[in-house]
């Protein structure tokens, strides 16, 4: 009974339900926010979101929602600056052992972001491979089947946010604020239609290659989630620990796009409270006439736009694409790897062929790829 989950609100306004939760938290409630979809071909409503709390606390919860709504007028809660200004980070997780360094390694870089974490919790669909049927019977069974992986969902789900809460230092835990979210279906369906209604500043997952789908999502469902959703997304090996290092070092892959423009906008946002370097990285594996004019204008270019930040482009020769990057992270002690979803890169077919996802797993370096 303590664990069981009890509905307080029904709420499709995203800062609505971050302002609700975060009034609950100040009275120490934990708050959860999950979907039903207990029915029959029911289907997720991105619009709505359940907020529960645990069933031991639901009295003196919903004594505090009623004062709340004596207080403040919950209508107008979107127009509250404070709320709007934090940034978001989307942590999709299946929770397994795995995940307590994604997530430890989320809430750090919230800690420097003043961005909140919701770690979303995808759980499998049991009737997903079932044949359709409308018997009344069958229907009875369904029904069944989706309550008993709803019921335990739920339970991992609290038992989860107690664990978290131990391993991580209480000091980070307080610096940020987490929400916990709850879907269940496909993993890559669930996180992009997770994005288009969250819309995240950067999605964070494993870059975990398994192939009897233990721990967590695999290299595949992170290349589908990539290749599907318009947000930076954050790639990050198994037992990466987040960094909080005085100066970081960057290595941004370029093979001279103008999207490269975009992209490095956006990992300057995302890295703004940070003192660092940014190293533009071209490989070249051929003789290219035309290669040192190119450095040159982007060099020009970056001087003139980027005045105040420590960047600058270099070229190194390589017989491979994979064994130049992997050299010039060795030699320039590289924290991240950044690039453009640009499909027509020789980096992000490289990418893709997942030769660099084992190469970063193999030193520990998270990689964000941007959308253009």
């Amino acid at each position: 009974m303590e664990n069981q989950l009890i509905t307080l609100l029904r709420i499709k306004t995203a800062y609505l339900g971050s302002f609700v939760k975060d009034k609950l938290e100040e009275h120490g409630f934990e708050v959860f926010f999950t979907n039903e979809g207990l029915t029959l071909g029911e289907k997720y409503d991105p619009r709505e979101v359940l907020l529960k709390v645990k069933a031991g606390q639901s009295e003196k919860a919903i004594a505090t929602l009623l004062q709340l709504h004596k207080e403040f007028d919950l209508d107008e809660i979107r127009d509250m600056g404070e709320i709007k200004q934090l940034k978001k980070i989307l942590v999709p997780v299946k929770i397994s052992d795995c995940c307590f360094d994604l997530c430890e390694y989320a809430i750090g870089l919230a800690s420097r972001q003043n961005a909140e974490v919701k770690i979303l919790y995808v759980y499998p669909d049991p009737t997903f491979a079932d044949s359709q049927k409308s018997t009344t019977s069958w229907e009875k069974i369904v029904n069944m089947q989706l309550k008993e992986a709803f019921d335990k969902a739920q339970l991992k789900l609290v038992e989860f946010s107690k664990e978290l809460k131990a391993r991580i230092p209480k000091e980070l835990m307080r610096s940020v604020k987490v929400h916990y979210r709850m879907l269940k279906g496909t993993p890559v369906n669930v996180i992009t239609e997770s994005c288009k209604r969250y819309k995240p500043d950067v999605v964070v997952m494993g870059t975990r290659q398994d192939k009897e789908g233990n721990g967590e999502f695999c290299g595949k469902t992170l290349m589908k989630v990539i290749e599907n959703t318009q947000y930076p997304v954050l790639g990050v090996p198994e037992g990466a620990k987040f960094k909080s290092k005085a100066k970081i070092n960057v290595m941004y892959a370029t093979d001279f796009y103008e999207s490269d423009n975009s992209s490095l906008n956006k990992l300057l946002e995302i890295l703004k409270s940070y003192d660092k370097k940014i190293y533009c990285v071209h490989i070249a594996t051929k003789n290219d006439l035309s290669l040192q004019k190119k450095i040159d204008e982007l060099n020009t270019f970056l001087k003139s736009d980027y005045p105040d930040v420590d960047i600058t482009c270099v070229s190194t020769e390589s017989e491979s694409v994979p064994k130049g990057l992997d050299d010039f992270i060795e030699s320039h002690d590289i924290d991240l790897i950044s690039l453009s979803k640009q499909k027509h890169s020789a980096f992000y077919r490289m990418f893709h062929s997942d030769l660099v996802e084992a190469m970063v797993s193999s030193k520990k370096i998270p990689m964000l790829i941007f959308p253009v």
